[in-house]
């Protein structure tokens, strides 16, 4: 008898592909969204009552440009939820997802699904669906403690997609890269941590040195820190704010081309 060959499974578009494997991060969110609650939602609201009021009400408005510091703190909250957010679903989940202890990125590509559709799919979800929920959820509370003067507080969410989507794909890139579990810790100490700290969220940048400003240019959430205040408290960014948004834009596209090469590399089998 002869053998007859199991037929190829059929190719999916690029757009119908990368949705599918962001259903698939969604229905794995579904399990798992009361483990991230206190991180990416309660925690900034913890900052805002011990820090942005508690301390706050010790420290002049003009050290902080004229508004309260609650006002100046509350779109830097904001943004950084974004960041927060990226360290639950980009460290762990990427490293994982080409191990036995995780494996979803070898159980997809089992799937029509090619490499660069698990890419887009787990940014789609990463970049736009969380920061979308969580970010959004962490500004309507904050507006209960009266720190938005402008009509426009609701675009500093939209800053945070920014944010998310100029950090999440040079975090899949590097944890992609990634040999050791032993090495996750570096990614939290040497971007997530410093980022959050150092990027003017709890204080002026110009306050920092001189030597290390430069280096708070370079944070994409000081950018975008600069972008939802000036939505939120009506302050100008800056910079133009066309040139905060490109820098973001350019930030993430190199992301994605360093995340698209290594994912293609890890998953082409």
């Amino acid at each position: 008898m002869t053998a007859v060959a199991a037929p190829a499974p059929a190719r999916l578009g690029h757009a119908a592909g990368a949705w599918r494997a962001f259903l698939l991060q969604l229905a794995l969110y579904r399990h798992i969204w009361h483990g991230t609650a206190f991180s990416s939602v309660i925690l900034p609201i913890l900052y805002m009552v011990s820090i942005g009021i508690g301390v706050g009400s010790y420290i002049d408005d003009a050290s902080t440009g004229g508004i309260t510091y609650a006002e100046f703190i509350a779109p830097g909250l904001i943004a950084s939820v974004a960041v927060m957010m990226l360290g639950n679903d980009m460290v762990y989940p990427v490293f994982g997802g080409y191990r036995e202890w995780g494996g979803s990125y070898l159980a997809q590509r089992a799937t029509p699904l090619r490499p660069v559709d698990i890419l887009n799919g787990h940014l789609l979800y990463a970049v736009v669906f969380r920061p979308l929920t969580a970010c959004t959820v962490v500004a309507v509370v904050l507006a209960f403690f009266g720190v938005y003067t402008s009509a426009w507080a609701a675009l500093a969410v939209v800053a945070a997609v920014f944010v998310s989507a100029s950090i999440a794909p040079w975090l899949f890139a590097w944890c992609s890269s990634l040999k050791s579990e032993s090495m996750l810790n570096a990614v939290f100490r040497f971007a997530i941590m410093p980022i959050t700290l150092f990027s003017g969220v709890f204080f002026p940048a110009e306050q920092m040195p001189g030597f290390l400003q430069p280096l708070v240019w370079l944070s994409p959430l000081w950018h975008g820190t600069e972008l939802a205040r000036a939505a939120t408290a009506d302050v100008a960014p800056a910079l133009p704010p066309i040139a905060h948004l490109a820098y973001l834009v350019a930030l993430g596209a190199g992301g994605w081309l360093a995340a698209r090469r290594v994912v293609v590399r890890r998953l082409s089998f």
